[in-house]
This record gives structure tokens, C-alpha cells and sequence, in this order.
């Protein structure tokens, strides 16, 4: 994610500025919240794309679940910096490592860096993304293959050098993220389209050929997470806030997701339904 988002609170009032009808999750009034379940104790985490935004968001989730986590961004380390030391707040591990997922002698640096500090990785979300749109008239080569290197061949090279950890310790959680865009076409996106997909097929042929290690492979498509002043086709009337989203990242990530493998799960508020 590659521009700076509002916190929820801010989008909720941005919203209300706009005159739009915010519902929230409800909660049982006076009610104590519910206590955090430890569901990934003892696991690491690497989340790519995650020194802020909804990368930054999942990072601290996971943290608040008990893994150890590692923070990717391409590089701008001190924000990668500030969610680690956030996320030690929740009494885990974090470390910050610089790396762009298009390149492949990064992704295979950090990764050994990551092993070699955490001594495994367990969970990897593929959360890096390129979103600079164009028209396809106007499409330059550069432009087509940047989007390919970083949404496509991103999740490759990531997935390809955590699998042996993963295949070792006989446990292991990939999710690579797309949008909904990719799923009914975007003006000005068909490079980010294209290679979002590409990603989709990823996810369907490492769930199978990585199953008999107990290596989960899913695939995670988020709706409308920053402000807009139409809420017209959300049936559930909002954004979505990033706890929500990180939610549906830490249960993929869980033991709780034990007999789900090669699917794509929509978190979108009904406004995309596949």
C-alpha cells in the first residue's frame, strides 16, 4: 500500500463530513471486550508491503496474536522501524528489512536475513503492491512489466524462498492479496489487473502442489478501505476499517484456518460477490 491512509477514526469522520451513513460493528453495550486469542503464538510472520497503511495494520494484529513479525517496505525504513517497535509493545519479536519483492537477489537477502535472526518463517502475506494507474493506449512496456515485477513476481520470489522453512517445520500460511478492482476490470488498470490474476492462478496451483506439508496457500481480495463520497453498491452502507481486514488476515494465519487451502476470500461489505 503505497499511500498514506487515514486512521479508521479519521475515515469514519471523513465520511460523516460527507454526509454518509457510517454503521460500525456492533457491540453489545457496557460489554468488557473480548480477550485476544494467542492464535499464532510461536509462529513468524513476514508481511510484505507493511511499514504502513494495511500492511502496517495486519503487522500489529499478528503481533497482537502472538507471532513474531517481520516488517517489509521497499525503502523508507523508519516507518518500517516505528511498526516494529509498535509491534514489541505486544511482548513479541520485530524486525525491519528493506527489500523491493519485484527484485529477486532483495527477496532472497531479506528472507535469509529473516531466517537468520528469527530462525524460521511460518506465516507470509503478500501484501506489496503496484497501483500507478495508465491507459492502455499509452501503456509503456516499462510500466506493464513494473506492475508484473512487483504483483506477480513479487509473491513468486517471496513464496519460492520461505516454502523451504515452511515444507521443514510441516506448517506454513501464504496469503497474497489482490483488489476488487482485478475482478470485474478498471479503466487505466490492465496491467494491475493482468498481474493480480496471475497471482489469483499462483495461489490455486501452490494450494495443491504444497498441501501434502501442510502449507496453506489463500488468496485475500479487500474492497473499499479508504474514504469516497459514493457508497452506492456497499449493501453494508461503509468502508471497511483495517481491523476488520487484519482480521481476516490473522484467521487465515491461524490453526483456525486448518482445512481451507486454494481459496479466494472477498472482505468487501457485499459489494463484490463471487
Amino acid at each position: 500500500m503505497d499511500s498514506i491512509q487515514p486512521t479508521p477514526l479519521t475515515r469514519r469522520a471523513a465520511l460523516s463530513a460527507m454526509g454518509a451513513v457510517v454503521a460500525a460493528p456492533v457491540v453489545a453495550s457496557g460489554s468488557a471486550p473480548a480477550p485476544v486469542r494467542r492464535s499464532v503464538e510461536g509462529k513468524v510472520a513476514l508481511v510484505t508491503g507493511s511499514g504502513r497503511n494495511l500492511g502496517g495494520s495486519t503487522v500489529l494484529e499478528l503481533a497482537r496474536r502472538g507471532a513474531d513479525v517481520i516488517v517489509n517496505a521497499r525503502s523508507n525504513r523508519e516507518e518500517a522501524e516505528s511498526i516494529a517497535e509498535e509491534a514489541r509493545g505486544f511482548g513479541v519479536r520485530a524486525i525491519a528489512l528493506l527489500a523491493d519483492v519485484g527484485v529477486e537477489a532483495q527477496v532472497n537477502q531479506m528472507v535469509a536475513e529473516g531466517l537468520r535472526q528469527m530462525g524460521r518463517i511460518d506465516i507470509l502475506i503478500n501484501n506489496a503492491g503496484y497501483r500507478t494507474g495508465s491507459r492502455f493506449t499509452e501503456m509503456t512496456t516499462e510500466q506493464w512489466r513494473t506492475a508484473a515485477a512487483v504483483n506477480f513476481d513479487g509473491p513468486f520470489f517471496c513464496s519460492r524462498a520461505v516454502v523451504p522453512s515452511m515444507i521443514a517445520n510441516r506448517w506454513g500460511r501464504i496469503i497474497t492479496v489482490s483488489g476488487t478492482n482485478s475482478w470485474h476490470g478498471q479503466t487505466n488498470w490492465a496491467h494491475i489487473c493482468g498481474s493480480k490474476m496471475g497471482a489469483v492462478g499462483m495461489t490455486r496451483a501452490l494450494a495443491v502442489e504444497l498441501a501434502q506439508y501442510n502449507v496453506l496457500v489463500n488468496h485475500v481480495v479487500p474492497g473499499a478501505y479508504l474514504p469516497r463520497p459514493n457508497l452506492t453498491g456497499i449493501p453494508l452502507g461503509r468502508i471497511g476499517l483495517d481491523q476488520e481486514l487484519a482480521n481476516a488476515y490473522a484467521f487465515l494465519s491461524s490453526e483456525e484456518s486448518s482445512y481451507i487451502t486454494g481459496q479466494v476470500l472477498h472482505v468487501n461489505g457485499g459489494e463484490l460477490r463471487v
